[in-house]
C-alpha cells in the first residue's frame, strides 16, 4: 500500500464513526453477579461500539475492536448476563467448521485404488459421489449433475472443459488469460498489497517468500478454540491447499504451464498470509472474524482483502449480521473486501450479500462464448444486485503443493503441465482481487468504492436479469468516481430490521445446543463443479452446518450461520 493513500484511508476510518452512530448505545455496568456454575462456552460477541465488555466470571479470548467484536468464554448464565448488557448488540456461539474440499471430485486413496467419495455433508449423486465431482469431471465420464452432468459437462463445463477451452490451455483457463492487457505481466499490480484470508499460502514456484512478494501477517486459527489465541509471528504456511490455489490466481508468476504471462493476474502485487483455517481445514466464526479485524487494524498497509470463501445467510432474511457488520467495517477502514458469492443458484452467501462487499459470481469461459456458470450465486438482496460482476470460474489453473490435503485428495485435478484445476465461485473471486490490484498499480489514490465502481463500470453483461451482476469483468479504463457501487437502492430499513434475529439467544440461563454444530466449509470444486459447486457453499461452511442449521439457534442465528454453508465461495 502506499503512502500517500494513507492519509486517505484515515478519512474514510473517519467516516465510519458517523455510519455506526445509529448502531452505538452506551456502555453500563450490568446489574448483578452471574453464576459460575456449568460448563463454559466460547462465543462470539458484537458490540455497539469500542469495548471490551465482560460481566464477572467470562474471559475475554479476543478483542476485535476494528470490527466491533471479541470472543469469549463462560458460563450459559454468564453469557446471558452480557446479552443484556448495555453495548452488546448479539451473543453467539463461536461455530467451528471443517473445510472439505470435496470439489475436485472423488477423493482417491493412495492406499487404494478405489476412489472414495468426499467426507462432506454436501449434497450427493444418486451414485453417491458428490455433486461437486472433479476427477469424473476431469475424465468426462461424470458422476450426478454438477461433475459430469448438468454442470460439468453442460454449462459449467467440467467434462468437457476438461478437454479444450479458449482461455489460453488446452488444459484449463488461464486467470491472467481472461483479461489480457497488463493483467499477467511481471510487474502488474505493483505496489499494492492484497490479504488473502484462508488456510495459509504455501512457498511455490509462482509465488514465495523468497521473492518479498509472500508475507506472513497472522495466524488466527487457534481461535477455534477455547484456549487458542493469535499469532502474528511465524511461517504461515498452507497444509491444505486451498489458500495457496487462490494466492496463485492472484499474485502468481510466470512458471511451467503458464505461457508467456504469469500465472495470476497480479504477479508484481504482494500477498499478506492472513490463516484463518489449520492444517487440517478446520476454521470457525471467531477465526474468520479476527482475519478481518487485522486486516482492518493494518488497513494503512493492505489495500485488498480477498474472501474466497461463503456462508449460507443467517436468517431467512438477507440482512446485517456480525461477519457482513465486520467487512463493512474493513472497508470503511480503506480496504477493498473481494467475496465470492457463493456456489448456489438464486442465493448469496454471507458475506458476500454485504453491500460493502465487492461481490463475485462466475462465469464459464471455457467456449466460444462466455456463460454465466451454472453454479453461479445470485440474488437481489433487500434492493442491492448480487454479485456485482462475474469472472472466470470454470477450469481456473493454479498452483497446488502435491502434498497438500487437496493435492493428495484429487490427484485427476492434475494437469499434464503439472497445474491444478478447480472451479468455483472462489476462483472467480481471486481473479477480480488481482483485478482491483491492477486498477490501484495505475490508480494510486482510488478509494475502495471508486475501485468497486471502475470495476462495475468495465464489466460487460453475459446474462438476462442481473445473474451476472454487472457482466463479465475487464481491465477498467479511466477514472471512475465512487457512485457506482450498486448500493443506492439499498433498503436500510429492511437490512438494520434484521439485528433482532441475531441477538441475544441465553434464555433461563440455557445454551441452545441445536445450533452450531457445524460440521464442513466445504470447498470448491476442484476441477468442476466446483469448489464447491454446491458446497465451500454449497451447502456447508457446514454443510448444513456453520451450522447446521444455525449460526445460532435461529438467529445469526436465525436460522443459520450456517444455514446450510460456508460455501466456497469457491
Amino acid at each position: 500500500m502506499r503512502l500517500d493513500r494513507a492519509a486517505t484511508k484515515l478519512l474514510a476510518l473517519a467516516s465510519t464513526v458517523g455510519v455506526m452512530g445509529a448502531l452505538t448505545v452506551t456502555a453500563a455496568a450490568p446489574a448483578g453477579a452471574a453464576t459460575s456454575s456449568g460448563p463454559r462456552h466460547q462465543a462470539i460477541v458484537a458490540l455497539a461500539g469500542p469495548g471490551p465488555l465482560s460481566v464477572p466470571g467470562l474471559r475475554v479470548q479476543s478483542y476485535l475492536g476494528a470490527v466491533h467484536a471479541e470472543i469469549v468464554d463462560g458460563t450459559s448464565a454468564q453469557l446471558a448476563q452480557l446479552a443484556a448488557t448495555p453495548g452488546v448488540v448479539g451473543v453467539e456461539a463461536n461455530a467451528t467448521a471443517h473445510l472439505t474440499s470435496d470439489s475436485f471430485g472423488p477423493i482417491v486413496d493412495p492406499a487404494t485404488p478405489t476412489p472414495t467419495t468426499a467426507p462432506t455433508l454436501a449434497p450427493t449423486t444418486a451414485s453417491g459421489v458428490t455433486t461437486d465431482g472433479n476427477g469424473n469431471s476431469g475424465n468426462g465420464n461424470g458422476n450426478g449433475n454438477s461433475g459430469n452432468g448438468n454442470s460439468g459437462n453442460g454449462n459449467s463445463g467440467n467434462g468437457n472443459s476438461g478437454n479444450g477451452g479458449n482461455s489460453g490451455s488446452s488444459e484449463g483457463v488461464l486467470a491472467a488469460s481472461t483479461l489480457g492487457g497488463k493483467a499477467g505481466k511481471s510487474d502488474a499490480g505493483s505496489g499494492v498489497t492484497i490479504a488473502v484470508i484462508d488456510t495459509g499460502v504455501a512457498d511455490t514456484a509462482a509465488l514465495n517468500r523468497a521473492s518479498g512478494r509472500l508475507v506472513d501477517a497472522v495466524d488466527t486459527s487457534g481461535l477455534n478454540s477455547e484456549t487458542g489465541h493469535v499469532v502474528e509471528h511465524g511461517v504461515f504456511t498452507d497444509s491444505y491447499g486451498h489458500g495457496t490455489f487462490m494466492a496463485s490466481l492472484i499474485a502468481g508468476g510466470k512458471v511451467d504451464g503458464s505461457g508467456k504471462t504469469g500465472l495470476g493476474v497480479a504477479p508484481g502485487a504482494t500477498v499478506d498470509v492472513v490463516k484463518v483455517a489449520d492444517a487440517n481445514g478446520d476454521t470457525s466464526l471467531a477465526s474468520v472474524l479476527a482475519g478481518l479485524n487485522w486486516v482492518a487494524t493494518h488497513a494503512d498497509s493492505v489495500d485488498v482483502a480477498n474472501l474466497s470463501l461463503s456462508v449460507d445467510r443467517p436468517s431467512d432474511s438477507y440482512g446485517i449480521d456480525p461477519l457482513n457488520y465486520a467487512v463493512t467495517l474493513t472497508r470503511n477502514a480503506g480496504v477493498t473486501v473481494v467475496v465470492a458469492s457463493g456456489n448456489t443458484p438464486g442465493l448469496v452467501g454471507d458475506p458476500g450479500f454485504d453491500p460493502a462487499s465487492l461481490t463475485v459470481g462466475s462465469a464459464d469461459t471455457t467456449g466460444r462464448k462466455a456463460t454465466l456458470a451454472a453454479f453461479s450465486g445470485y440474488a437481489n438482496v433487500d434492493g442491492v444486485t448480487k454479485p456485482d460482476v462475474v469472472a472466470a470460474g470454470v477450469n481456473v489453473l493454479g498452483e497446488m503443493p502435491a502434498d497438500s490435503v487437496i493435492g493428495q485428495a484429487f490427484p485427476n485435478a492434475r494437469q499434464p503441465s503439472g497445474l491444478f484445476r478447480g472451479s468455483g465461485t472462489s476462483q472467480s473471486a481471486a481473479i477480480v482481487s488481482g483485478l482491483a490490484a491492477l486498477y490501484l498499480d495505475g490508480h494510486k489514490w482510488a478509494s475502495p468504492s471508486e475501485v468497486k465502481s471502475a470495476i462495475r463500470d468495465g464489466a460487460s453483461s453475459i446474462a438476462g436479469g442481473h445473474t451476472d451482476g454487472q457482466g463479465l469483468v475487464a481491465i477498467p479504463t479511466g477514472n471512475h468516481g465512487p457512485f457506482h457501487t450498486g448500493e443506492q437502492s439499498l433498503n436500510l430499513v429492511q437490512w438494520y430490521s434484521t439485528v433482532s434475529l441475531w441477538g441475544p439467544f441465553w434464555t433461563d440461563d440455557a445454551w441452545d445446543s441445536r445450533h452450531w454444530v457445524a460440521r464442513n466449509w466445504t470447498v470448491d470444486l476442484w476441477d468442476s463443479r466446483h469448489w464447491v459447486a454446491r458446497n465451500w457453499t454449497a451447502r456447508n461452511w457446514a454443510a448444513r452446518n456453520w451450522m447446521a442449521r444455525n449460526w445460532s439457534a435461529r438467529n445469526w442465528a436465525a436460522r443459520n450461520w450456517a444455514a446450510s454453508a460456508w460455501g466456497d465461495g469457491s
